[in-house]
C-alpha cells in the first residue's frame, strides 16, 4: 500500500517531538565540499507570535494602546483559564542573527523580544502561564506541561469508553452462553458421538468436521460403471456423473437458537461500527476547525501533537474492529445465539472445508511455496478459518415439520435421528423400469402436497441482491474496509484532495464489478427462474398447473415448443427435442418411450444419466421441437436433481480455482512483509524514533505489502483480452481462465465435429454376400444395379430420422445414410410410419419395431415389412466390431482386412446385419411390436455388408493444429470413433509428426489382454516401451484405456499416447483429469460427448451456439481451430501482460520505498500535488496504459512464465531498482559536492514547521529526489510495456506512448523552466517573490505560499538543471538495455534454453 505510506509518513511526522529529525550520518550545514567552514547565517522575516498580557498597558510602546475589544483570549481550550489581552497589530517580522535550528525557539523569542524593545525575554506560553498580574506571553497555545496524551479529552475518553466498555460485556456474555450450552449438553449426552446418514447426491461437496451436536450428511456417491461407445452424439454432461464424490464430502451441522442478550450484543457491535465512523469524522472535521468555529485542533487543547495521536488511537482501534468484524462474520451472530439440538434450533450452521484447486507452474520446484502453504493451512486451522460457513433459517410448517435449504436443497428434520436429511425419491416410487412404465394414472392433491412440502417447488430461487444491497456487500468486503480506513488518513491530513480522488476510484472499481456480478446473476436467474404452465394428470383428470408445482411422479403431457421443466422418463409417445441448452450439441435428438423388457437391465435401478437412460429421458432446460398426441413422461427429479438444477448449482456455488500466480502472491506479500521489518529498524535507527514513532513506520512498511491498483489492474488486463477475444468470436464468461489459456500445455481436441466438418458424408458400402465382400459401390445408385436388395433396404429403413416441420431431424449418421438412399418417410392411415424408395428403388416398407440406438450395446435395430412380398425383416446397424459379435453368419473372411483399410484411409464404418421372419399373421406383427424384446429381435442375424462414411477436415484444421504445436502445446485426439480413423485424421491434420510410425492397443475381447499392433501392417508389438523409446507414437481404445487405468498404468503410457479412440463421454472426462495433473490442460469440443470434459479441463473451449456458460468457460460459434489458436494467443498476451501491470506496482511501490528512504532520512517531503500527480495521475494513467498493449499476431513458441517470483521477473524488477538506487545515490553524491548553490544551504528540518509536511518539499534535495523520481515512475511504465513474444511491439500501444510522452514532457519542463506558476503549484524551482527577485527573476503575479525553509527557495542552477535533466535520460536509457538486452535479449535465450532442456527432461513429452 503505496498510499499507505504516505499516509502514515504524514501522521509520523506530527510526532516531532519524539524526532531528532537530523541525518544520521553527516552534519547539515557545516562544511563546504572543500572543507571550508560554512559561515554563520542569518533567518530574515521570520513572524514573531502575537503578545498577550494581563494588563494592555504593558504591550510595547510601537503597539499603542489597543485592546481585544471583547475581551477574550487567542486561546480557548481548557488549559488556558485567563482571560488576557492581545497585543493587536500588523504582522511583526524580525531577522535572527546565527541562525541555530537547536534552538531556534529560543532565539525566535529573544529576537522577537529585543525587536519589540522588550527589556527582558519573554519565554511563557500558554502552557506555563504565570500565576501574577503582570504576566506577559507569547500567544502560542500548548498542551499542559506533562501531558503526552490527550486521554483527559472528552472525546477519547467517549470513544475508549463505548469501545472498551464491549469487551467485559463480551465475557460476561461467554459465561452465560457456557453456562446455557453446558446445561444443554449434559441433558443430551446419549448424541455425543453423532449420527452419519446418506443424503442426495449434490453439486457441492458437503463436507463435515467435528460439532458438538455431531450429525453428518453424506453424500451418495453415483455410480459411474456405465461404458459403450460414442459413435453417435450424446447428453453426457450430468453434473451429477461428474462430482467424484468422495469419503471426505461431508457436511457439518449445528443448531442455534436465538438469545435476547446475543441479540443485544449484536446491536452493540453494529452501534460500535457506526460510532467510528463518526468519531473519525469528528476528528477529521477537528483537523480543519469545523467543530470549534475556526479553531483547528480544538478538542485537543489546540496540540496538532495530540489529535494526531488521538486520530492514530481510534483509527487503529477502528480498523482492528472492522476488519476482525469482516473476518467473522459468518460466525459472529451464532457466537451471540444459544447451541441447542436441531430439535429447537432457529438456525443450522452448516461447514464445510475450505479446499481451492491450486493449478501450478510446469518448473514449479520451489522448496518455500509448499512450506508456506503448509504454515498457511495450520493457521486457518489454529484460529478455525479452514472451513467455510454459512447459517440458514429453519423454517417450521408445523410441530412436526421442520426444515432448511442450503443451496438451494431442502432438508427436512426426522424426528427419529433427530437430524436434517435431504429426502431421497426413491421412497417415494420405484425406480426399475418395470415398475416405471405402469405409473401412468398420475397422482392425487394429497400426495402432491406431500412431496412438494418435501422437496420444495420446482423452482430454483436466484437471489439477486438489489444494486445498493451489492454495493453494500461489496464495500464491506475485506479489500475495500481496508482501502475506505487508509482514506481517513488521507481526509485528516491535509490531504483531502486524493482522498476525494481515491474514493472515487474506489467507488467505480465497486460500481464496475457490481454491475458485472448483478448482470451474471440475472443471466442466471433468467435461466434457473423458469416458470410455466404444463398439463398434469392429477386426480385422474388433465389440468394445468405451474411447473413450480411438479412433483417426481407426476405425469405431464409433452407438447411442441414446450420447454421441459423438470427430468422425466418418457411413458409414450415419439418426441423430437433440442438438448443444445445442456449439451451444446445443435442437432435435435430423437426420444423414445421406456420399454419394459425381461433381460437383465430391467432388475437395475432406471438411470437417465446413462447413455442407455438418456434415449428415454427428457432434461431439464431442454425443448421440445416435436411430439406425438399421445406423448406424456413422468417427473422424477426437480430443483436440483435435474441435470440442469447441477448446472445452476456448479454455477451458483463454483468451486474456488487458484491460478500459480495467486499462490505466488502470498509468497510475494511474506517477503514485502519481512523487508517492512527492515525498514522499521532502518527508520528507528535513523529517526531516533521510540515508542510512537517506531510503530507508527512499522505500520508504514507493512501497508506496502499490496498495492490497491493492482487487483482492479488485473482485472482491466483480463477483460481486454476478454474484449479481444470477442471480436475473435471467441466468448469468455469466467476472465480469470484466460490467464491459464496463457499456460496451457496439452490441448485436447474432439474429432467430429471439432477438427473435421460437421457432419458425416456418405462413402458407400462394402456389401456382403455368401461370406465374401463384394466391391465397394460408392453410391446408392449404383448399389441398386447390383441387385443388392437387402442392402438397399436396410439403407432405407435402418434408422431412427423422423419429420419435424417437413424436415428431417435424426442422429447425422442416420440422416446421411437415409438422405443417401433419397427415399422419404409418410404414414399410413393407422398412423404408422412408411418408408417410400425413390423411383422404384425398393419396396416400400411399414415400420414395425424400432429399437434405438444404445451406447451400452452399440447397435440399433429395426424391423419392418416389404409391403410388396409381406415379408418382415429384421435389420440391425452398429459399430461393425459389434455387429461381427452379434451376427451368426456371413462374416467375410477378409472382414478384419477391409475394416482395418477402410478407417485407415479416415473412413467411420459401421455394419449391418439381416434376418427375414418370413410373411407373419397380423396377430404374429402385433406380438412383434408389443411384446419383442430387444435380445430376440438382435439375434440369429445374417452379416450382409459394411457402410462407410467419410469425415473430411475443415480447411484450416491442419493449419492450426500445427501452429498449436510450434506453440510448444501437445496436441491429443479424444474421439469416440475408431482408433485406425483417428489416427487417419490425426496424420492428415499433424497430430502425430511426418514419418511417425504408431502403435494401437487394444484389448482382445477373447482373451481380456493388452495387444499393440502396428497401425499401418496390423503385426503386434511385443516390446511397447522400446518402441515409444525409439520414437513411436501410441493410439489406444477405450477398452485399453480403462484396462491400464484400472491397473494403475496408464500414468506411464499418458504422454506417449496421441490418440485416444473409442472413448466414452466419461472416459474423456477421465482421460482429461489425468493430463491435468501433470499439465495445464485445454479441451475443445463441440458439445454432445464432450460436456463433462469441457467443463473438466483447466480450459474448456465449446464449439457451440448454444448458451456456453453451462458448457465451459469459452465458447466459439465459429465452429474453427482457429479459435484455439486465438484463444492462446490472447491467453498468452493477458498473461504477459498482467505480469507487465504486477511488475510495474511492485516496482512502482518499491520506489517509493527507496524515496523513503530518503524522505525520512532526511526528514523532507514530495510536495502536496507532487503527490497528487503520482497518485491519482501517473499511476492510474500508466497502469492502465500497461493493459492497453495488443496481442501478438501468431502464436509464440513457448509460454510465458506464471511465476512472480521467477528469474525473469525477479531479474527484471531487481534489476530496474538496483539501476534506479545507484543513479539516485549519484545524484545526491554529485549534489554534494556543489559549493555554488548547495553546501551550507542543505535542508535542515530543526528549522522548519513540521506539522506543515506538504512544505516539507521546500529543499534542493526535494527537487533532486523528485525530478529522478518521477522519471523513474514514469520510466518503468515504458520498461515493462516491451512486448517480446506475447505481445506486440512497444510502439504499438500507442495510448500508452502519449502517456508516457505526455508525463515525461511535463516533468521536464518542470525540471528546465524557470519558475513560474506550474512548477511553483508543484513547489519546484520556485521561492518566496522576494527571494525570486533577488535571484534575477521576474516577481510573480500568483500567490505562492511562504518557503517552508531558511533560504527561502529552492531553484537549482539553469546549468545544473540541463545537467541533471540528461542525468535522468540517462538512467532512463540505462534501464531500457538492461530490459532489452538482459532481460529480454541474448542473456534470456541462454538462460531460457538451459531452463528449457530441464522442463523437457522433466515433462518428457512431445508437442
Amino acid at each position: 500500500m503505496r498510499r499507505v505510506l504516505i499516509a502514515y509518513y504524514l501522521l509520523l511526522l506530527s510526532l516531532h517531538h519524539y524526532v531528532d529529525a537530523i541525518p544520521k550520518f553527516h552534519t547539515v550545514n557545516s562544511h563546504f565540499h572543500n572543507g571550508t567552514t560554512c559561515p554563520a547565517v542569518t533567518r530574515p522575516n521570520v513572524l514573531c507570535p502575537v503578545l498577550c498580557v494581563t494588563n494592555q498597558a504593558l504591550c510595547p510602546p510601537q503597539f499603542g494602546p489597543q485592546s481585544c475589544p471583547n475581551g477574550s483570549s487567542l486561546c480557548i481550550d481548557g488549559s488556558c483559564r485567563a482571560v488576557l489581552k492581545a497585543c493587536r497589530s500588523s504582522a511583526f517580522h524580525v531577522d535572527i542573527p546565527n541562525y541555530d535550528p537547536k534552538n531556534m525557539t529560543l532565539q525566535q523569542y529573544e529576537a522577537c523580544s529585543t525587536g519589540m524593545n522588550i527589556p527582558s525575554t519573554i519565554q511563557n506560553t500558554w502552557a506555563n502561564l504565570p500565576s501574577n498580574q503582570q504576566a506577559m506571553i507569547w500567544n502560542i497555545c500548548e498542551a499542559p506541561q506533562g501531558m503526552n496524551f490527550p486521554i483527559r479529552a472528552v472525546i477519547v475518553i467517549v470513544y475508549l469508553a463505548v469501545h472498551l466498555a464491549f469487551f467485559p460485556l463480551w465475557g460476561l456474555w461467554a459465561i452465560y452462553k457456557h453456562a446455557k450450552e453446558k446445561k444443554l449438553n449434559m441433558i443430551h449426552m446419549d448424541h455425543a458421538n453423532g449420527i452419519k446418514i446418506n443424503g442426495r447426491p449434490q453439486l457441492v461437496e458437503l463436507e463435515t468436521s467435528p460439532s458438538s451436536s455431531n450429525e453428518i450428511i453424506h453424500c451418495e456417491e453415483k455410480d459411474n460403471s456405465e461404458k459403450g461407445f460414442a459413435e453417435h452424439v450424446d447428453m453426457e454432461g450430468s453434473a451429477i456423473e461428474e462430482e467424484k464424490q468422495e469419503d471426505h464430502n461431508e457436511l457439518t451441522q449445528r443448531g442455534f437458537k436465538r438469545n435476547t442478550i446475543g441479540n443485544s450484543m449484536i446491536v452493540y457491535m453494529g452501534v460500535i461500527s457506526i460510532f467510528w465512523i463518526g468519531i473519525l469524522l469528528l476528528l477529521c472535521l477537528d483537523y480543519y476547525g469545523y467543530v470549534i468555529k475556526d479553531t483547528p485542533f480544538g478538542l485537543f487543547y489546540n496540540s496538532y501533537d495530540l489529535s494526531s495521536k488521538a486520530f492514530c488511537v481510534a483509527w487503529f482501534l477502528s480498523t482492528s474492529w472492522y476488519l476482525f468484524i469482516n473476518i467473522a462474520r459468518t460466525k459472529i451472530k451464532n457466537y451471540f445465539r444459544i447451541e441447542t439440538t436441531f430439535a429447537n434450533a432457529d438456525f443450522i450452521q452448516i461447514r464445510k472445508p475450505r479446499r481451492v484447486i491450486q493449478m501450478k507452474s510446469e518448473s514449479e520446484r520451489s522448496v518455500i511455496m509448499p512450506a508456506l502453504s503448509k504454515f498457511e493451512s495450520m493457521t486457518r486451522q489454529l484460529l478455525g478459518f479452514d472451513t467455510l460457513t454459512t447459517t440458514v433459517p429453519v423454517v417450521k410448517l408445523d410441530d412436526q415439520q421442520r426444515y432448511f435449504e442450503f443451496q438451494s436443497t431442502r432438508y427436512h428434520y426426522e424426528a427419529t435421528t433427530q437430524t436434517f436429511e435431504p429426502v431421497d425419491i426413491k421412497k417415494f416410487f420405484s425406480m426399475k423400469p418395470q415398475d416405471l412404465v405402469t405409473m401412468k394414472k398420475g397422482l392425487d392433491d394429497a400426495t402432491t402436497q406431500t412431496r412438494l412440502q418435501s422437496l420444495g417447488p420446482n423452482f430454483i430461487e436466484v437471489k439477486v441482491p438489489s444494486f445498493l444491497q451489492a454495493l453494500w456487500e461489496e464495500l464491506t468486503g475485506f479489500f475495500y474496509i481496508y482501502q475506505l480506513q487508509i482514506l481517513w488518513c488521507y481526509f485528516y491530513l491535509a490531504y483531502w484532495q486524493i482522498g476525494i480522488s481515491d474514493t472515487g476510484v474506489i467507488l467505480l472499481a465497486a460500481l464496475i464489478k457490481v454491475i458485472v456480478r448483478l448482470k451474471s446473476e440475472k443471466r442466471v436467474k433468467t435461466m434457473a427462474e423458469h416458470v410455466d404452465t404444463c398439463q398434469v394428470l392429477r386426480n385422474q383428470v388433465w389440468s394445468g398447473v405451474s411447473t413450480a408445482d411438479l412433483v417426481p411422479g407426476d405425469v405431464v403431457k409433452v407438447e411442441a415448443g414446450q420447454t421441459v421443466p423438470v427430468d422425466a422418463v418418457i411413458l409414450c409417445g415419439d418426441i423430437v427435442v433440442d438438448e443444445s441448452s445442456l449439451t451444446g450439441e445443435p442437432l435435435p435428438i430423437r426420444k423414445f418411450p421406456l420399454r419394459s423388457t425381461d433381460d437383465s437391465a430391467s432388475l437395475i435401478d432406471f438411470d437417465c444419466q446413462s447413455s442407455a437412460g438418456k434415449t428415454n429421458s427428457l432434461f431439464a432446460g431442454t425443448t421440445v421441437k416435436q411430439s406425438t398426441a399421445d406423448a406424456i413422461a413422468l417427473v422424477l427429479k426437480t430443483r436440483t436433481d435435474t441435470d440442469k438444477g447441477q448446472l445452476v448449482q456448479r454455477i451458483l456455488f463454483p468451486q474456488p480455482v487458484s491460478f500459480i500466480f495467486n499462490e505466488q502472491l502470498k509468497l510475494v506479500f511474506f517477503l514485502l512483509l519481512l523487508w517492512a521489518l527492515v525498514l522499521l529498524g532502518f527508520g528507528a535507527w535513523w529517526l531516533g524514533g521510540t515508542g510512537m514513532t517506531a510503530w507508527f513506520y512499522g505500520t508504514i512498511c507493512a501497508a506496502q505489502v499490496m498495492n490497491p491498483l493492482l487487483p482492479a489492474i488485473l482485472v482491466v488486463g483480463q477483460s481486454v483480452a476478454a474484449g479481444r477475444l470477442k471480436k475473435k468470436g471467441v466468448f469468455c464468461v469466467d476472465f480469470p481462465r484466460i490467464l491459464m489459456a496463457g499456460k496451457v500445455q496439452v490441448f485436447c481436441f474432439d474429432k467430429t465435429g471439432t477438427l473435421t466438418k460437421e457432419g458425416l458424408e456418405y462413402y458407400g458400402v462394402y456389401p456382403a454376400k455368401k461370406e465374401a465382400f463384394e466391391d465397394l459401390q460408392p453410391s446408392f445408385t449404383e448399389l441398386s444395379n447390383t441387385n443388392n436388395d437387402l442392402m438397399q433396404m436396410g439403407l432405407s429403413c435402418c434408422h431412427s430420422v423422423t419429420m419435424l416441420n417437413g424436415d428431417y431431424v435424426g442422429n447425422p449418421v442416420d440422416l446421411v445414410m437415409f438422405q443417401a438412399t433419397e427415399a422419404s418417410l409418410s404414414t399410413d392411415e393407422a398412423g404408422q410410419e412408411l418408408i417410400i424408395p425413390n423411383k422404384n428403388q425398393g419396396p416400400t416398407l411399414k415400420v414395425l419395431q424400432l429399437f434405438e440406438f444404445q451406447h451400452a450395446r452399440a447397435t440399433m435395430s429395426i424391423a419392418v415389412k416389404d409391403m410388396i412380398t409381406g415379408h418382415v425383416h429384421v435389420f440391425c446397424k452398429g459399430s461393425f466390431e459389434r455387429i461381427a459379435d452379434v451376427s451368426a453368419s456371413g462374416i467375410p473372411a477378409n472382414f478384419d482386412e477391409i475394416t482395418s483399410h477402410s478407417a485407415r484411409v479416415g473412413c467411420y464404418v459401421l455394419g449391418m446385419a439381416h434376418r427375414d421372419l418370413g410373411i407373419l399373421s397380423q396377430e404374429e406383427e402385433d406380438q412383434l411390436a408389443t411384446h419383442c424384446t430387444r435380445d430376440q429381435l438382435e439375434s440369429d442375424l445374417t452379416f450382409i455388408g459394411l457402410v462407410l462414411f467419410k469425415n473430411l477436415l475443415k480447411e484450416d484444421t491442419a493449419d492450426a493444429i500445427q501452429q498449436i504445436k510450434q506453440g510448444d502445446v501437445r496436441v491429443v485426439m479424444i474421439t469416440g470413433d475408431n482408433a485406425l480413423t483417428g489416427v487417419f485424421i490425426g496424420q492428415q491434420c499433424h497430430f502425430v509428426p511426418p514419418n511417425a510410425q504408431v502403435i494401437v492397443g487394444d484389448v482382445m475381447a477373447d482373451i481380456d489382454k493388452l495387444v499393440w499392433t502396428d497401425a499401418d501392417t496390423g503385426k503386434p508389438v511385443e516390446h511397447i516401451d522400446a518402441a515409444i523409446a525409439s520414437g513411436y507414437e501410441l493410439a489406444m481404445t477405450g477398452k485399453a484405456f480403462r484396462l491400464l487405468v484400472s491397473n494403475g498404468t496408464m500414468r506411464d503410457y499418458l504422454f506417449s499416447t496421441r490418440i485416444f479412440a473409442r472413448m466414452t463421454p466419461v472416459d474423456k472426462m477421465q482421460c482429461v483429469e489425468l493430463l491435468m495433473e501433470r499439465a495445464i490442460t485445454a479441451m475443445c469440443g463441440d458439445g454432445g460427448n464432450d460436456c463433462g470434459a469441457l467443463r473438466s479441463a483447466h480450459v474448456g473451449i465449446a464449439m457451440s451456439e448454444a448458451e456456453a456458460s453451462v458448457v465451459s468457460p469459452f465458447s466459439t460459434p465459429n465452429r474453427s481451430v482457429q479459435a484455439c489458436v486465438d484463444l492462446l494467443i490472447q491467453g498468452r498476451s493477458a498473461l504477459a501482460t498482467s505480469f507487465a501491470s504486477y511488475k510495474y506496482l511492485i516496482m512502482y511501490g518499491e520506489t517509493m520505498a527507496t524515496v523513503k528512504f530518503c524522505t525520512f532520512y532526511y526528514t523532507m517531503s514530495f510536495s502536496q500535488w507532487n503527490f497528487i500527480l503520482i497518485d491519482a495521475f501517473i499511476t492510474v494513467f500508466c497502469a492502465f496504459a500497461v493493459t492497453q498493449a495488443g496481442a501478438a499476431k501468431r502464436l509464440s513458441h513457448h509460454r510465458p512464465t506464471a511465476r512472480i517470483l521467477g528469474p525473469e521477473v525477479l531479474l527484471s524488477v531487481l534489476g530496474q531498482l538496483w539501476i534506479n538506487v545507484w543513479f539516485l545515490i549519484g545524484a545526491f553524491i554529485w549534489l554534494y559536492t556543489r559549493d555554488d548553490f548547495f553546501r551550507c544551504r542543505e535542508w535542515d528540518a530543526r528549522a522548519t514547521d513540521a506539522s506543515k509536511w506538504w512544505l516539507l518539499g521546500d529543499s534542493f534535495e526535494a527537487d533532486v529526489l523528485t525530478f529522478i523520481a518521477l522519471f523513474q515512475f514514469v520510466n518503468c511504465a515504458m520498461v515493462f510495456n516491451y512486448g517480446y513474444i506475447f505481445r506486440q511491439r512497444w510502439y504499438r500501444n500507442y495510448f500508452l506512448i502519449v502517456v508516457w510522452a505526455v508525463f515525461i514532457s511535463i516533468v521536464s519542463y518542470w525540471e528546465l523552466a524557470d519558475p513560474n506558476r506550474f512548477g511553483c503549484l508543484m513547489r519546484l524551482n520556485c521561492g518566496n517573490p522576494d527571494v525570486l527577485v533577488s535571484l534575477g527573476y521576474e516577481r510573480p503575479s500568483f500567490y505562492i505560499e511562504p518557503y517552508n525553509n531558511p533560504l527561502g527557495h529552492n531553484v537549482l542552477p539553469k546549468s545544473f538543471r540541463y545537467q541533471f535533466w540528461a542525468y535522468s535520460i540517462v538512467n532512463m536509457l540505462v534501464v531500457h538495455v538492461w530490459e532489452r538486452f538482459v532481460i529480454l535479449g541474448p542473456v534470456r535465450h541462454m538462460l531460457r534454453n538451459s531452463n528449457y532442456n530441464f522442463v523437457k527432461r522433466l515433462f518428457p513429452f512431445k508437442t
